[in-house]
């Protein structure tokens, strides 16, 4: 196996470069917000309040559905109600990792007395650490419950081995 091919196996290699992809994304769909919106007479703070949070929607969507075809394709949903759980927990991470980023980045520069670039580029580090841990661990993961609701959805049961099944349990 190449040494390429060995580090694109890597989960966190591709929830990386996705994430990268994201950021050009980011800024065309802010661009077009900012155009758009400033064509309804928007201004000043609300019109880069209003592209901000549109942009991020758009990178947070296309990341999500990226992620789940390349990174968790193994993890895939099967039905359209574990789509929306799955997109529910991506919005969740999403904006707890945005404001770790901030809080970070906030902390380094007041309290630390770091530079505000340095202490942006330290939130924007752990920013994708955790990110990628809740993503991880809170995202993309199937717990064995749903996915063997999942399954049954797709494999009749009689298909399904036993070890496999959900059992009832005597309360």
């Amino acid at each position: 196996m190449t040494l390429i091919k060995k580090i694109w196996e890597k989960r966190v290699v591709k929830f990386a470069l996705i994430g990268f992809i994201g950021i050009p994304i980011n800024l065309i769909a802010l661009k077009f917000f900012f155009t758009v919106f400033a064509l309804t007479g928007l201004r000043g703070s609300w019109l880069t309040i209003a592209a901000q949070v549109c942009s991020f929607e758009v990178g947070t969507i296309i990341n999500f559905v990226l992620n789940q075809f390349i990174t968790y394709r193994d993890q895939m949903p099967t039905t359209f109600n574990a789509w929306i759980v799955k997109s529910i927990k991506a919005q969740a991470a999403n904006m707890s990792a945005f404001l770790v980023a901030n809080l970070i980045s906030l902390f380094f520069s007041i309290v630390v007395h770091i530079d505000p670039y340095v202490a942006n580029t330290l939130g924007i580090i752990i920013n994708f650490v955790y990110k990628f841990l809740v993503s991880d661990r809170f995202v993309f993961r199937v717990k064995p419950v749903e996915a063997i609701e999942d399954a049954t959805a797709v494999v009749p049961s009689e298909e399904i081995p036993s070890h496999c099944q959900a059992t009832p349990t005597n309360s």
